[in-house]
């Protein structure tokens, strides 16, 4: 959580202010600072108003931390990875591992068994999502994902 919040605090501090444009922010985190591309800037923002670390109002990003009570470490530099958008299907077997302690590999190996059962009649996907609602586990919003995603083709 300190990364999230440190990689937050530094767009708003740089501007000596708790409210920037989303444009603003989306720049100082790839043009000013480097640290990300536009679209993983974009993805972060997302991340951080999931989290509670920063709200959107409008174009307005607010930040819901005092930007004067967080102290970045001298060449702090967030890790990418942790904020890159990850495929539906990479989420599913993420949550899966989570909730079950299973191993990657065998995760995949069972949804290719199913798939191959099927007679590939579903997607990867869908054999996850099915997967991990056996194991009880919650994927709805991983549902919707994956719907909208086959909307856009």
């Amino acid at each position: 959580m300190t990364e999230l919040l440190f990689t937050a605090a530094m767009p708003f501090k740089r501007k000596g202010t708790d409210t920037i444009k989303e444009t603003e922010f989306v720049m100082a985190l790839s043009m000013d600072l480097g640290w990300f591309k536009p679209d993983t800037a974009r993805d972060f923002i997302n991340s951080a108003i999931e989290k509670g670390i920063i709200s959107r109002e409008g174009d307005m990003l607010k930040a819901q931390f005092g930007i004067n009570d967080v102290q970045i470490p001298m060449g702090f530099k967030p890790d990418v990875s942790g904020f890159q958008k990850k495929e539906v299907f990479e989420q599913i077997i993420e949550r899966i591992m989570i909730n079950t302690c299973l191993e990657k590999q065998k995760i995949i190996a069972e949804i290719n068994k199913s798939r191959n059962e099927k007679r590939g009649l579903f997607s990867i996907e869908v054999l996850g999502i099915l997967m991990a609602r056996e194991y009880g586990i919650q994927v709805d919003d991983l549902i919707d994902k994956s719907y909208r995603g086959l909307l856009k083709g």
